[in-house]
């Protein structure tokens, strides 16, 4: 196993997490398929049980680099807080960041690392794998990479999620030539590790699901970073799973949308 002490990764992958340990598997499974490979990974584990943390150490020792498993207790929905804690813990000078019901493409990682610019942030989309399509993927599917062929999603997504499916890296320069800006989207996006201290990290005062991306992508436009759309190179494809209510009243809906600078009021740094 390659020791993480002695050499620096290229990547450092942030995985916010909180309980599906099926799914976390199904992600380690996807990860051990990248074309490229010096990548860490790190779990922003947002207060989950044992179930998670024994998938975690199954896979401890299968990549070049150490899993490192960022915990803290459960208290509701705070993903802002232990993102940050996990970059704070990275090793790398580049960050991935996705959720915990997202598998990836085995380009995935490739494709962000090799469009990384400094004061720009790389964002795609994914595609919303339905109840059935769900408990179809085995593990031998994912590790066959049978979940990236286009007749084994395309019946069971929306027209947009086809359209997000195909791998399309030459178009790259052509989808980004507009001026109108793309916005981050939180489960797929990267960013250089200074650029997102800079700007203070997540906001960690947003507790509670939702809105804490969009935020986060405001800021980043404030400060005059330039959002980049990797929606046909870095491909994910996200697990059904119910969702929550947005528990945020419509006043604080509407200050954590409109943030007044591009520094966070309490993030990374304080």
């Amino acid at each position: 196993m390659h020791d993480s002490s002695n050499s620096q990764p290229l990547v450092s992958l942030i995985i916010a997490c909180y309980n599906q340990a099926t799914y976390l598997e199904k992600i380690f499974i996807s990860l051990l398929k990248q074309s490229f490979m010096d990548f860490e990974i790190v779990i922003a584990d947002d207060g989950s049980g044992r179930e998670l943390a024994d998938v975690i150490n199954k896979y401890a020792g299968k990549y070049k680099n150490t899993i490192l498993h960022v915990w803290h207790e459960n208290s509701g929905f705070r993903k802002t807080i232990i993102a940050n804690e996990a970059v704070r813990r990275s090793n790398s000078g580049y960050l991935i960041f996705i959720d915990g019901d997202c598998i990836l493409h085995h380009k995935f990682i490739e494709r962000h690392f090799k469009r990384r610019k400094i004061k720009h942030v790389l964002s795609g989309r994914r595609i919303m794998f339905d109840q059935e399509l769900t408990d179809k993927l085995t593990n031998e599917k994912v590790y066959n990479l049978e979940f990236e062929r286009y007749k084994f999603w395309w019946s069971n997504c929306e027209p947009k999620d086809r359209n997000r499916g195909l791998y399309l890296p030459y178009i790259y320069k052509i989808v980004n030539m507009s001026s109108k800006q793309y916005w981050t989207f939180g489960s797929n996006f990267s960013i250089h590790k200074q650029d997102f201290i800079d700007v203070n990290g997540y906001e960690e005062n947003i507790i509670g699901r939702g809105l804490e991306d969009i935020n986060l992508s405001q800021r980043f436009k404030i400060k005059g970073y330039r959002i980049m759309k990797l929606t046909n190179e870095a491909i994910q494809y996200h697990l059904f799973h119910k969702s929550g209510t947005v528990p945020h009243s419509k006043e604080s809906m509407e200050l954590i949308i409109n943030p007044k600078n591009f520094y966070a009021v309490k993030g990374i740094n304080n």
